[in-house]
């Protein structure tokens, strides 16, 4: 079985030669300051040859690198281990949405040949007043025409997506991490999974796609996380297998469970058939991405 992790970040350590951008963690409020001091410790830092080393070990073919904010709008890093090893990684993208010039980014960024996709970032209230406001729409409304899907990650704004996704209908949406705040770097609901009903009501919407990217951080239970399958039922039967894909973002989550076991929880597992975990674990992205092998 071909199995394909739908979000990885490589990051380098900060250094002259690839500086992290000197903004990173000042911006989104606790999260991505609480995302620069993880990196920071080092534990986190994987290069893309660790993580090449790292998917072998436990049987991934490929995955989505997704550019992070450590460079600011500067995806070169992703891309170049992507254009190292193209078999291996495609990247999804970062462009700054305020940029005069975002239509022509947005026109080169297509024509990059492990470039599959884009990415914004819903984590405060400011964010979400934006996204009301239209502050994305020309990177949204450039996406749109380009065929380019966009991954969004809005932690506990799920509900502030609707407009958006109504004024692209043509716009492919991947919402990253059900759209849930996760910990380690954020500070989950009481109830972890008591927002899952405003990730649901996007089904409705066929042109939106849901990773079930990095979910055992959401677990009460230990490994094999057996309270999250009433869950990934409930992911499965509103948006379909087609539009449900499998991610790990274990750079993040380390410490809360391996890479081995945020992909075996599912792999072993008898609650999906050898197809339906097919699809889940690779075909869907494949599709959505439009990755070719």
């Amino acid at each position: 079985m071909e199995i394909i992790d739908a979000h990885l970040h490589i990051v380098d350590a900060d250094h002259p030669g690839r500086p992290w951008d000197p903004n990173f963690g000042s911006a989104a409020g606790r999260a991505m300051a609480a995302t620069r001091a993880h990196f920071t410790k080092g534990a986190a830092l994987t290069t893309n040859t660790q993580m090449i080393e790292a998917m072998n070990q436990v049987g991934v073919s490929a995955g989505l690198l997704v550019a992070t904010s450590h460079y600011g709008w500067d995806n070169g890093y992703s891309v170049e281990a992507a254009v190292a090893a193209p078999s291996r990684f495609a990247v999804i993208g970062r462009i700054d949405p305020s940029s005069p010039d975002v239509e022509a980014q947005v026109a080169r960024w297509r024509l990059n040949p492990v470039a599959v996709g884009l990415r914004i970032l819903i984590l405060s209230d400011v964010h979400r007043d934006q996204l009301a406001a239209g502050y994305f729409d020309r990177l949204l409304r450039s996406a749109e025409s380009a065929e380019m899907p966009m991954t969004v990650f809005p932690a506990g704004y799920l509900n502030s997506m609707r407009a958006a996704i109504e004024r692209f209908p043509r716009l492919q949406w991947v919402i990253d991490h059900l759209g849930i705040a996760q910990p380690p770097l954020m500070t989950p609901d009481p109830e972890p999974f008591v927002r899952l009903s405003e990730l649901l009501a996007l089904a409705r919407y066929p042109n939106v796609a849901v990773k079930v990217s990095a979910v055992p951080a959401l677990s009460r239970d230990q490994y094999p996380f057996p309270d999250l399958w009433p869950i990934l039922h409930q992911i499965a039967t509103a948006f379909g297998l087609a539009r449900m894909m499998w991610g790990s973002d274990w750079t993040r989550v380390e410490s809360l469970f391996s890479y081995e076991e945020g992909l075996r929880y599912i792999l072993d597992s008898e609650e999906f058939n050898e197809d339906e975990k097919g699809q889940i674990l690779g075909g869907s992205l494949r599709s959505i991405f439009r990755w070719k092998p």
